[in-house]
């Protein structure tokens, strides 16, 4: 039998199924209206993609916002595709009419959504100077406002909080020991006790304190240390000066220091340190030598000899004083000087004496063996090296052809 009777019973029934489908269809219509408007189900819609080193709280379908307002959702969490990287993979689903608003500078956070734990991921705007982000691309991320993380700092600042706490607690129980107490009391006495002294006593500090005359002294002392100080700098500039006028100038210490010469010199310095250690190695291994008698031999002799000469020599000067003798008349008989004046005077004027004079004075080897014969032994000394020379020959003598004037 159909439905649809003419009775008025089966026709009510009829309405009565029909109404309800309708309002089943307009309700799930709208059901599917407003889960569409929620989710963006009947958007056109833009995938993006970004990583977090963490994504505790974040699910799929979590909200993505723009700055605040919600623009998209969580397509998928998991494990990173791109070869290198450690962090986590979240792609984005976002309204392509949104898409123009996600620019290379854009930044994804998370979010928290509250105290339970629930995360949000929010971009941020990107510069209009900016070209918008392609499809597919990756929104660059940072760390964001995380509750969980604030309250466990929160936690740590407590129990860091309770830590200190105890601390103080055990240093005020320290303090509230008799003993401690005791001691602390002592201490201050001792203090105003040294304060005391320093006010009304007569020591350094009192008189460092309240002694103008001390304070006056005190910066003389100071002053005159200034001025020390700055004499010590201005001779460390002066010694400095000097080394560097020695290292890099021209003078003497330079040559030495840095040229050749001063390698040259050492060299010399040790050569004449070779050879005086080897004259005072000879002077003390050669007995015969006269620095050996001197240093190692018996010196009485020689002292006996320079006492007899110094004898001899004061005998003389005595005579000498005296007048007496050749020396001692020409120094003091004034006669004598006159005679001689005299006698040089006419070697000068007799032209015969000043022959014999120059003939003496050119023949002086030959003239002192006139008279004598030579021996043999005179006769090689002669012919040896430092001898006069040859046996001298008879020269006669110049015979002027004047007078005497």
């Amino acid at each position: 039998m159909s439905v649809f009777t003419n009775t008025s019973k089966d026709r009510r029934l009829a309405l009565r199924v029909g109404a309800f489908m309708v309002m089943a269809l307009v309700l799930a219509g709208l059901v599917v209206m407003l889960i569409g408007q929620e989710t963006h189900l009947f958007e056109k819609q833009v995938l993006y993609r970004t990583y977090f080193a963490g994504v505790d709280g974040l699910s799929e379908h979590s909200p993505v916002w723009l700055n605040g307002l919600e623009v998209g959702r969580v397509d998928g969490v998991g494990f990173p595709t791109a070869p290198g990287e450690k962090r986590m993979e979240v792609r984005l689903k976002l309204g392509a009419e949104y898409a123009s608003r996600i620019r290379a500078d854009s930044v994804a956070q998370l979010s928290s959504m509250g105290v339970l734990g629930d995360k949000a991921v929010n971009i941020t705007l990107g510069s209009l100077d900016q070209p918008p982000l392609a499809e597919n691309g990756v929104i660059p991320s940072e760390g964001g406002g995380d509750v969980a993380a604030m309250l466990r700092g929160a936690s740590k600042v407590l129990e860091d909080a309770v830590v200190v706490s105890a601390t103080l607690r055990k240093a005020a129980e320290a303090y509230a020991d008799p003993a401690m107490a005791q001691d602390v009391a002592a201490g201050v006495r001792s203090l105003r006790h040294l304060i005391e002294e320093v006010e009304k006593g007569d020591g350094l500090l009192h008189a460092l304190i309240y002694d103008k005359d001390t304070g006056r002294e005190v910066r003389t002392l100071v002053a005159n240390a200034s001025r020390t100080a700055m004499r010590m700098d201005r001779a460390v500039a002066r010694v400095d000066s000097l080394l560097g006028e020695v290292e890099h100038g021209q003078g003497t210490a330079h040559a030495l220091i840095y040229g050749q010469d001063g390698v040259n010199a050492l060299k010399e310095l040790g050569s004449a340190a070779g050879q005086l250690a080897g004259l005072l190695e000879d002077a003390k291994t050669n007995p015969d030598g006269a620095v050996h008698q001197l240093v190692y031999g018996s010196a009485g002799n020689m002292l006996s000899d320079l006492g007899s000469a110094a004898a001899d020599i004061k005998q003389i000067t005595a005579m000498v004083a005296r007048g007496e003798g050749s020396l001692g008349g020409i120094l003091k008989d004034p006669t004598v000087y006159e005679d001689l004046r005299q006698v040089v005077g006419n070697v000068k004027r007799n032209r015969l004496m000043r022959a014999l004079v120059r003939f003496a004075i050119d023949n002086n080897d030959n003239v002192q063996y006139v008279g004598r014969p030579l021996s043999p032994q005179d006769a090689a000394a002669r012919q040896a090296i430092g001898g006069s020379g040859p046996e001298p020959t008879l020269v006669p003598l110049p015979v002027p052809s004047g007078k005497n004037p």
